[in-house]
This record gives C-alpha cells, structure tokens and sequence, in this order.
C-alpha cells in the first residue's frame, strides 16, 4: 500500500473508531450502571479534551488554538451553553433509547437545521434535499412503530435534543464569523467554558451521596471499576473525535469528510446491535437501512449544493453527528487549517 493511500486512510480509521468508541462508550456509561451521571460523564470528557488538548500542543503535535480572553469567552460563551444543552438532553436520549433508534431519530435534526437555516441565513432547500427529507421522516417513523422497548422519556429527551442541536448549529453559525475561530479554537473554549458548568451542575442535580454509599459497597467495587473505566475512555475518545476530526479534514476533502460521517452511522448502528441486549428487529433494521440512505442523499445533495451556488453563499450543514463532534467547526468553514 502505497504512503500516499495510508497517510489518507489512516486519519479516516481514526476517525471512524473514535466516532463508533464515542458512542458506545456514552450509551454503556449512560445505561448499563446503578447510576446515570450524564453530567459527571460530560465534565470528564471536557477534562478529557482540554488537558489532552494542551498535551498534545507541548510535544508538538498538529494541535493549536486560541488562548482564553475574556472578550472571546463573553461572546462564546452563550454559544457554549448551547452545546452543553445539545450535549445533555442527547445524554438523557441515549440512556432510555436503544443507538440504532438514536440513530435514527438522530437525523430530524438535519430537517430542523435546514429550515432553521431558511429562515435566518435564507438558505435554499433543494428538491433533493426533500427528498432526503423525506426518507429521515419515514425511517423515523418505521423505527418508533417497531421500538419493542418503547420509553415515553426516551422520546421526550430525543425531541428536546433535536431541537437544542438544531438551535446550537444554527447559534453557532452566526457567532462563529464574529470570533473567527478556526480548527480547535471551538473544542477548546467550548470545553474549558462549559467544564465548571458541568462540574457545579453535577454536584448540584447528580446523587452524589446515594453514589458514594452505593459504590463504597465492597460488593459493588467491580461495577465501579468499569464504571471508571468507561469514564476514563469516554474522556479520551472525547479529545480522538476534537483532533480526527479536523486530521480527517486537511488530508481529504470537505465531500469526502462529509460522506464518511453520514457512512458511519451504519457500523454505529450495527456494533450496537451487536453490543447491547436490545432487541433486534426486522423494522429496526429497516429503520436505521432508511435513516442511512437518507444520510447519504443528504450529503450528496449538500455538495451539489455547495459546488453550484455561488462563493460566500449560505449552504446547509452536513448531516448531524451523535457524538462530540458537532462542536467543532463546520466542513465548509474549516477548509483552511489555522496556522495560529
């Protein structure tokens, strides 16, 4: 294999995996332990991401953002509570639904976005995103017809995070030219401004108490080291998707960037299957088979999109992933590394 093809399929892998870990290790944190601390789980992963980030940046690896400043941080900061939200009621979603069905509903995001878009960037809607559209409504409802563990809370948690993704993207978009951030400039202040958050909002809300007798249990001492364990992966998958994701992007393309986020979805999908004692339904399947096509329809009508319409015009977002990764730049915005 040639080096040219490695240096390309490397980053990819990379990405793919932290993507597929991330996710797994969120619904197993999430749902397989005596306590669901979504917002401990949280802290640790923005930990995770900025003392690795500031690692990574003194043994020179490719890893370089904008120093905290006040002016910066005021102006983000409302942005980065966007996110937090985004990122907490995805987390209480995942704990009550089965992935394949996150996947899945997962997508309505995108509808949100694009007619979010419409109305505030006056971005156009093509009849091929339509019909993308089209296919997401359609494997949405396959999915909740064939949902056999039906979770009224799951469904509630799936619709708020739909929505908050959407106002966080959207958010996102308009402040981002403001600060003009670039690469990690955004996982960094989004991780370093939402961290006490996380941290105050845990120790407040969580039961740290009963957690603390529970776990002090000699007998528990075996759930609470994979609890760790899932914690501590869950913080360092959080720093792979921050940095793969923008490796991803300078060694392919934007297309391609995108492409490859909307095929993940189907591994995703089937190593949950695999993973995870939900059951397993010809209609789920169904579901998530629709929910991907409808991915790819999505992307390939975005860059059809992007290729024709003029330069500076708005074009709408690739399609939303389920992990950390919406908090870094979009693909079109990123095309050009910093060089901070």
């Amino acid at each position: 294999m040639s080096s040219s093809v490695l240096q390309t399929a490397i980053p990819i892998l990379a990405y793919c995996a932290s993507s597929i870990t991330m996710t797994l290790v969120n619904k197993l944190v999430l749902s397989s332990f005596q306590f669901h601390m979504v917002f401990f789980m949280l802290a640790a992963q923005a930990f995770g991401s900025v003392a690795l980030m500031v690692l990574a940046n003194r043994v020179g690896l490719n890893v370089k953002y904008r120093a905290m400043n006040k002016r910066d941080a005021r102006t983000w900061f409302p942005v980065a509570c966007s996110q937090a939200l985004m990122l907490y009621t995805g987390g209480k979603a995942l704990e009550y639904l089965n992935v394949p069905l996150f996947t899945v509903f997962k997508n309505l995001t995108i509808i949100a976005v694009a007619y979010g878009e419409k109305w505030v960037f006056k971005a156009a809607v093509t009849s091929l995103m339509l019909v993308s559209f089209g296919m997401m409504v359609m494997s949405s409802m396959v999915g909740a017809w064939n949902d056999m563990t039906f979770n009224g809370w799951g469904y509630f948690w799936m619709s708020t995070n739909c929505l908050a993704s959407a106002t966080f993207v959207i958010h996102m978009r308009k402040v981002i030219k403001q600060v003009n951030f670039q690469d990690f400039d955004t996982v960094y202040f989004n991780n370093l401004l939402t961290l006490p958050l996380y941290v105050v909002l845990s120790l407040v809300q969580e039961d740290w108490s009963g957690f603390v007798d529970y776990y002090s249990d000699k007998a528990n001492a075996v759930e609470l080291n994979s609890f760790a364990r899932g914690i501590f992966i869950s913080g360092i998958a959080a720093f792979a998707i921050s940095y793969c994701s923008p490796w991803c992007l300078r060694t392919t393309s934007s297309t391609t960037y995108s492409m490859i986020g909307a095929l993940n979805k189907l591994p995703i999908a089937l190593f949950a299957m695999m993973w995870f004692p939900d059951p397993v339904t010809a209609g789920g399947v169904l579901a998530v088979l629709l929910g991907f096509g409808a991915g790819l329809v999505y992307t390939h009508a975005k860059n059809v999109q992007k290729q024709t319409q003029p330069s500076g015009s708005q074009v709408l977002p690739p399609p939303i992933s389920m992990d950390r990764l919406d908090q870094t730049a979009r693909p079109d915005e990123a095309e050009h590394p910093s060089n901070k």
